[in-house]
């Protein structure tokens, strides 16, 4: 059986993940901005966050709804519109 300090360091060690994931996804968003710009398109795209969520919770909605992925998932968003904007 797992002890709690044993689950809450799996806790710690996928929080750490997550950040490095969300930062790799800031990097990425980096690159975009140039894209867009030849593009013509603008920083945000709330058709494109709306797919994203639709599939995020097609894929993975088991323990959260819809509207709890997009509690966590705006403000990473909005995160990244202000890197575009910059």
């Amino acid at each position: 059986m797992d002890s709690l300090e044993s689950i809450r360091a799996n806790i710690d060690r996928v929080d750490e993940t997550l950040v490095q994931l969300i930062e790799q996804r800031a990097e990425l968003v980096q690159l975009l901005i140039s894209v867009k710009a030849k593009q013509g398109l603008t920083a945000r795209i709330p058709e494109r966050e709306e797919a994203i969520l639709d599939a995020l919770h097609q894929r993975h909605g088991k323990h959260f709804s819809k509207e709890e992925l997009e509690s966590i998932y705006r403000p990473i968003f909005d995160a990244c519109v202000r890197l575009q904007l910059e």
